[in-house]
Parts: C-alpha cells; structure tokens; sequence
C-alpha cells in the first residue's frame, strides 16, 4: 500500500469514527444453499469476520415429506431417518465452514424445514442480527412468492443477495436514494442506505457512487411539454446539495453522484452497469399481499435485471 493509499484509509477511518453510523456487521445469519457449489454466501461472510470481526451463524435446510413415501414406516423409523439426513447434511455443512476456515468464527446448525421465510424471520425476531446473506434466486411466477422475496415483504433485518451471475470488472458500490419522498420514514431510510454505502465503500475500498432517479410523466414527456434537460438540470439543482448535506464530510466526487429521469426500475440498474457496480445498496419498504402482488417493490422490480449484490434496508 502507497503512503497516498494509506494516507486516504486513514482519513475515510476518521470520516467514519465521526459519523454516528447504526450499521454495523457484528452478527450475522448466513444461509448455506447446498445445491451452490461455490458456496458465495459463505464467502461473502467470510469478508465480513475478516473486515469487521463479524460472528457468523450459519444454517442450512432440509426437507422430505417422509410420510408420503411409497413404504409405510412408523414414527420411529420416520425420525431416525429425519436424524441420518440431518447428520449427513450436518457433516456437509461442517466441511463447507472448515474449508473456508471459519471454525472459530462460526457456529453452525441444520434444520429440518420446507418453509425458509418463515423460519428466518421467526428466527431473526428471536435473535439480533445485523444482517442476512444468502444467494440470490430472482424469479416469481404470478401464484410463487420464492424465498427472497418474503424475505423482503415481512423481514426487518437487512438481507444480502448474492448474484448467481455477475457483470465483469465490477469495482463500484452504488447506493440508491429516493430523495424526492416526503415520507418520513422514508427520508429515514435514506440515511441509512447512504451510512451503509460509506462503511462499506471505506473498508472495502471500492468507490461510491450515488444515484437518484425522478420521475416524470410519461404522457407530459410524450407531448413534448416537458423538456429533460430542463428537468434533469433543476432535479440536479434541487437534490446535489440534500446528498452533500447527508454526506457530511465523507468526500464523493461530483461525477459519481447519478441523477436521472426515469422510472428507478430502469435506472438503477442502468447506472450499476455504467459504474460497474459489484454492490447495489437499496431501500424496500416491503409492501405484502395483493397490493405487492400487482405493484411490487422498486426492489423486487431490479432483482432481475441486477447482475450484481443486492444489500436490501427496510426502515
């Protein structure tokens, strides 16, 4: 490391220590999928303990309706096959951690459970953790919410999605904000997307970025009575200095802040590619049955187009 690389590690420490940030990465539920035969998502914890000492509880899932097998067992046969299945996938999960070298790190359990969702939020209600990290599976059909996503809708603990499939020479985190929201909440959760942007930008080292989205009228824009220079010179006007007010002292260059015309569904990940996003960091305020269903998430609507990380914050 030069004494400049040094030098500016330093400063974002000192930037940060200031910042009276509440994210933090010291707890940590990662769920194991066996059928990912990279492991990401241990991976991707395994950078966690070594930039912020995190401890890790790992879990992984098995299920078998047993007692719709073709042989008729009894109760006893039907649990002791429950224990061999467990112990094996037990014995699987072991190697995974020990291959990563995180025994000391990590403790480690498996469940026996078709419902994914609904044991980790029950779990995650019952215990405190920072954060959720898993592989990501990015598709719904119109009657299958899948695991991700309910994760999304009924879940308070900020959940990272690791892509299946990734863009080349990602070095960038992007951070997404909806700055023209008049929701308190929501102007919360900004807050809270932008301080996890900085942490992990600083101790990853990989630039931030920031991109803000605003709508405009579909029909206006087609009649030729909005103007998008005009409107993207005054969104610019308007909502640079609410991101420099937010940032504080933490320095992001002027091009590095992204604001753009459209529907965010389209402009985030337009901006993720550009800037080569390995991460995009994103709110979800997790809206749950019909009303999800015919109208989604700004988040559920990228997760396909996305080739990338998703760190998703609820307020």
């Amino acid at each position: 490391m030069s004494l400049y690389e040094f030098s500016a590690k330093l400063a974002r420490q000192q930037i940060l220590s200031k910042r009276e940030t509440p994210m933090k990465f010291a707890n940590i539920l990662v769920i194991s999928d066996q059928q990912d035969k990279d492991q990401m998502a241990l991976a991707h914890a395994k950078s966690m303990v070594e930039r912020y000492g995190a401890k890790l509880h790992v879990v992984a899932f098995t299920y078998q309706d047993l007692k719709s097998a073709s042989v008729t067992l009894s109760e006893e046969q039907i649990l002791a096959a429950q224990a061999k299945v467990l112990a094996s996938h037990q014995q699987w999960l072991d190697q995974q951690i020990t291959k990563e070298n995180l025994q000391t790190h990590a403790d480690s359990e498996v469940v026996w459970e078709k419902n994914i969702a609904k044991w980790t939020i029950n779990h995650c209600a019952a215990n405190a953790y920072d954060l959720i990290i898993k592989t990501g599976h990015r598709s719904e059909g119109l009657l299958y919410v899948p695991t991700d996503w309910h994760l999304l809708r009924n879940n308070k603990v900020p959940v990272l999605l690791v892509a299946e499939k990734k863009w080349r020479n990602k070095q960038a985190i992007l951070v997404a904000l909806d700055l023209a929201t008049r929701i308190k909440s929501k102007q919360v959760l900004n807050k809270k997307l932008l301080d996890a942007g900085i942490l992990l930008s600083a101790s990853s080292q990989m630039p931030l970025h920031i991109c803000c989205s605003v709508a405009v009228s579909a029909v206006l824009k087609d009649l030729g009575l909005v103007n998008k220079n005009d409107e993207v010179k005054a969104a610019r006007l308007k909502y640079r200095p609410l991101i420099e007010q937010m940032l504080g002292e933490y320095c992001v260059p002027p091009e590095h802040i992204h604001i753009n015309l459209g529907n965010p569904a389209k402009v985030i990940p337009s901006v993720a590619s550009k800037s080569g996003a390995a991460l995009v960091i994103i709110g979800s305020i997790g809206r749950k049955g019909l009303k999800a269903k015919l109208l989604g998430n700004t988040a559920e609507s990228v997760l396909a187009l996305l080739k990338t990380d998703i760190l998703i914050i609820q307020p």
